[in-house]
């Protein structure tokens, strides 16, 4: 038996390896994921595509155009020798169609960033990212390259409109306002959380990020390993003394020497630490922020905003969603609780909109037809409440019309970049007067028991016409 056991436990120990390879790969790739950083990733990464597009409108003949710095068929040939099958849709758009394209291609960017049609914008806006860098190849450096790659795996994931885009948040509002048309009796009507729902789409999306990201820093981290200058840790004071990307003078710095070695040595390790030991929980936040710090400091001394700010992108891969929504709800939000007229139906797909854009329902709705509003706060009375929308702090502060508005838009994380447009001198003024005449204008419907969910037997069964 004993010859029968050599032989049969090696084998036993490689299928048990087999299978916790197997296991740990389902585990690591294929385990759903909250979505809230791939939105957030996909913000910023839309954003740079956009202003990266934008800028070559600047001087669109020189870079795209026909008489430029480039002709397009030196460039083909350019791209047949060294990635043969390489294409550009820029190869294609005839000479007069090329602003044209171009604004198209700004657009596409834009609603990309935003999450309109996010199926679709995502993987156009990657298509115009490639074939702008390889229309005008004289212009590409690392920015584009890592660009390139994000935008690539948030098309071909296809997770990038799970959380923080519009087309979440309008469909969220459809269905609110669905559910709005006929509420429960009492007036309370409890939206769904608007926490995104864990995916594998989204889980692999970050795993294609992080991975990627690991292994730049790793070669970024050797090759430097190769240069004298890291090794003797002058490298920084060499980039620092030279003229040509320098945005500040520091060559000050010359009179510190340790500091500059320091901060040398300090960056080498840091690229060879983090693929490592990024994976380690506890540590992951100091090495993010560390990250984060760095290319900061690139950015101050080099000018490379554009590449820092893609590079911290691709690091929010390492985030947690809970984290991310923390920042903008807090840990312990307060909440609100809105009286809106619910037989008004510009005042339910108003308060379908709010809702769905407040992931962690800090506000509370309640039909104003269908609870004694004087039980919600003793100031108030049903006619004031039916002239404009009221919103009761917690704190039992009442504010009202367009003030409760963009008090509530500013709770929200989808709307609170607009409701910034309220610290704009004339601003406020002109909302107030605007959301009263609108209020004043608006069409009510008869409330009967369907459409209101009120015991009111001796109400009319019918509705009115919008």
């Amino acid at each position: 038996m004993r010859p029968l056991r050599i032989l049969t436990e090696p084998w036993n120990a490689f299928v048990g390896l087999l299978r916790a390879g197997s296991s740990g790969w389902n585990a690591f790739f294929f385990t759903p994921a909250d979505p809230t950083p791939v939105g957030l990733i996909r913000l910023i990464v839309g954003s740079l595509a956009c202003w990266s597009l934008f800028v070559y409108g600047w001087d669109l003949e020189a870079f795209l155009g026909p008489n430029g710095w480039a002709n397009a068929s030196v460039v083909r040939e350019y791209w047949a020798e060294r990635v043969p099958g390489a294409w550009s849709i820029w190869f294609l758009v005839p000479d007069g169609w090329i602003r044209a394209v171009w604004a198209v291609g700004v657009a596409v960017a834009a609603m990309c960033a935003v999450g309109v049609a996010s199926r679709l914008t995502t993987p156009l806006t990657w298509v115009f990212v490639i074939s702008t860098a390889r229309r005008a190849p004289f212009s590409l450096y690392g920015f584009d390259q890592i660009l390139s790659t994000w935008l690539l795996y948030l098309a071909v994931t296809d997770a990038s409109g799970q959380a923080l885009s519009i087309d979440r948040w309008i469909g969220r509002a459809r269905r609110f306002r669905s559910e709005l048309f006929v509420r429960p009796k009492g007036g309370k009507w409890t939206p769904t959380p608007g926490i995104p729902e864990p995916s594998i789409r989204a889980n692999l999306c970050l795993r294609l990020i992080q991975c990627h990201l690991v292994v730049i820093y790793a070669m970024a981290g050797l090759a430097k390993l190769q240069g004298r200058a890291w090794w003797e840790g002058t490298a920084i004071w060499g980039t620092l003394a030279a003229g040509e990307f320098r945005r500040f003078d520091l060559t000050w710095l010359a009179a510190y020497p340790l500091l500059l070695n320091a901060l040398t040595h300090f960056a080498l390790a840091l690229e060879l630490v983090y693929p490592v030991m990024i994976w380690n929980r506890r540590l992951r936040p100091w090495l993010i922020g560390a990250m984060v710090m760095l290319h900061l400091g690139i950015d101050v001394t080099l000018g490379l905003t554009e590449f820092g700010l893609v590079m911290i992108a691709g690091n929010l891969a390492f985030t947690s969603g809970a984290w991310l929504r923390s920042l903008v709800i807090g840990d312990a939000p307060a909440p609100g609780r809105v009286l809106y007229d619910g037989v008004c139906p510009r005042c339910r797909a108003s308060i379908a909109l709010i809702c769905a854009g407040d992931p962690a329902r800090l506000i509370e709705p309640l039909d104003l037809n269908a609870v004694e509003v004087a039980t919600i706060h003793p100031s108030l009375t049903k006619e004031r409440c039916v002239e404009s929308m009221h919103l009761v702090h917690a704190s039992g502060r009442v504010e009202s019309g367009f003030d409760a508005v963009v008090r509530i838009a500013s709770w929200t994380p989808t709307l609170a970049l607009p409701a910034l447009v309220r610290f704009v001198p004339g601003v406020s003024r002109l909302g107030r007067v605007a959301y009263n005449r609108i209020a004043a204008s608006r069409p009510r419907e008869v409330c009967n028991d369907d459409v209101c969910g009120l015991d009111a037997p001796n109400r009319p069964s019918s509705r009115a016409p919008r």
